[in-house]
């Protein structure tokens, strides 16, 4: 057999009124039965058809193609809102199914749960670290490595409906290795130089919401919700999206993720640094990696479950979780970049509260950090007195990494047990606290002190 030729001529169409993958399916077959056309390429949110030829083709055939399919050639005007009224109906589906469980895990308490399992483990085994991992990937770090996860495998699954077995699952598989990997040199990096980096709140809070316009706009382009909006998401790098099919950009996506700020990741990392061990250390982040694995891969593979061109309705359904997801990060971004937001004009009582008490003319506030926060989510002291913070960690959970700036503590990662934190609030005013990816907020308000009574 001779050596088969790749199409030398190239041609493309602008095509109108195309807003979903059955547009695309649609124009793709009528233009693959017009003679010499050797492969068709048609992407609805450019509203566009490739189309390759082993020799020049004739406009008017490709044309009548596209015509016959119920479209036009020429430049789409794409609606600001889609008129499908299947696709609003799946979106409205995905939404009751999405705050259903949310309303779900709330009310059984899932998060005390899990909170509650890993301070029952014993924080010096590699069982603890390995069982955080599994805990960290079904709980508020999901919303946002979860998030990116699933939008990427929806986001190839669809880009290529052909693809099934093992090529469907492959991104997935190469991003929790790279994880993996990457965590564990990442990990015993830690253990060498003795110090990790740390992220101001300012920081965390703008990469969170870069992370989440982000997904929103993948999540948006997954709903089919706005063909003419869809067509300005961000999109991955032409080279990156090439490559997906090999090991290399899922690998370094996943190992990258080590960076990212969700507060479980960085609890481990403090704990890795405290091993003193290169490889220790790096066993202790691998370990913690692979715990992540089985949560991340469910969702990777939930959002590539849509694969090929079957999976309409489940591409929509999986937009509106993105975009939920991306809510939520975004919501943790609004609490580190504007904690006022919403909270009135200031604190309002005009007593201590009762987990204050004076020892040595020192203010003591105790405060409880488990899996579901910190308790109470409210306290009061005096201004102008210095006070020590014990904070009794209950779990190592995404509360335990702590962004403290606004007592000038900045970013703290709590040890199991008892912490003992000081610093002396200057005026009156609040002082608000969040975990580092703003999921888990409480204040401590400031106000003036009682007067001195009179000396006789």
């Amino acid at each position: 057999m001779g050596k088969r030729t790749e199409p030398a001529c190239r041609r493309e169409l602008p095509v109108a009124g195309m807003t979903c993958a059955s547009c695309e399916t649609r124009v793709s077959k009528a233009l693959g039965r017009v003679p010499g056309v050797v492969k068709v390429k048609v992407s609805a949110v450019r509203g566009t058809a490739a189309i390759w030829s082993h020799r020049p083709l004739a406009a008017e055939p490709l044309a009548r193609a596209v015509e016959q399919a119920g479209y036009q050639v020429g430049a789409a005007a794409l609606p600001w809102v889609s008129r499908e009224r299947r696709i609003w109906a799946d979106a409205l589906v995905a939404a009751v199914v999405v705050g259903g469980l949310i309303l779900a895990w709330r009310a059984s308490g899932a998060g005390d749960l899990a909170g509650g399992l890993t301070g029952r483990l014993s924080a010096g085994s590699l069982v603890f670290v390995l069982v955080l991992g599994l805990v960290a990937s079904v709980s508020t770090c999901m919303a946002l490595v979860g998030g990116l996860v699933m939008s990427i495998s929806a986001s190839w699954a669809k880009s290529h409906p052909e693809a099934v077995g093992r090529r469907l699952v492959r991104p997935q598989i190469w991003f929790n290795l790279g994880r993996i990997v990457g965590f564990g040199v990442l990990g015993a990096g830690l253990g060498a130089v003795g110090s990790v980096f740390q992220l101001s709140g300012w920081a965390r809070g703008l990469l969170l919401v870069a992370l989440s316009l982000v997904m929103l706009a993948l999540g948006l382009r997954l709903t089919g919700l706005s063909p003419k909006a869809a067509r300005f998401t961000i999109a991955w790098p032409a080279g990156l999206s090439r490559r997906l099919d090999s090991a290399s950009a899922p690998w370094l996506i996943g190992a990258g993720s080590f960076f990212l700020p969700c507060g479980f990741t960085q609890a481990v990392q403090v704990y890795a640094l405290s091993q003193a061990s290169p490889v220790r250390a790096g066993v202790v982040m691998a370990l913690f990696a692979l715990g992540t694995t089985p949560g991340l891969m469910a969702v990777g593979l939930a959002g590539a479950a849509g694969g090929g061109r079957r999976g309409e309705r489940l591409f929509h359904g999986l937009g509106v979780v993105v975009m939920a997801l991306a809510l939520v990060n975004l919501s943790g971004a609004a609490n580190l970049l504007l904690p006022d937001l919403g909270a009135g004009n200031g604190p309002t009582v005009s007593q201590r509260s009762d987990n204050v008490v004076d020892v040595d003319g020192v203010q003591v506030l105790t405060t409880v950090q488990d899996g579901s926060g910190y308790r109470p989510a409210q306290a009061v002291v005096y201004a102008g007195r210095p006070v020590r913070w014990e904070i009794t960690s209950n779990s190592l959970s995404c509360a335990s990494s702590m962004n403290l700036e606004a007592m000038g503590l900045g970013q703290v990662t709590l040890a199991r047990g008892e912490n003992r934190l000081a610093f002396t609030p200057a005026q009156p005013g609040t002082l608000w606290y969040a975990c580092s990816m703003g999921m888990f907020r409480a204040r401590i308000d400031v106000i003036e002190p009682p007067p001195e009574p009179e000396k006789p």
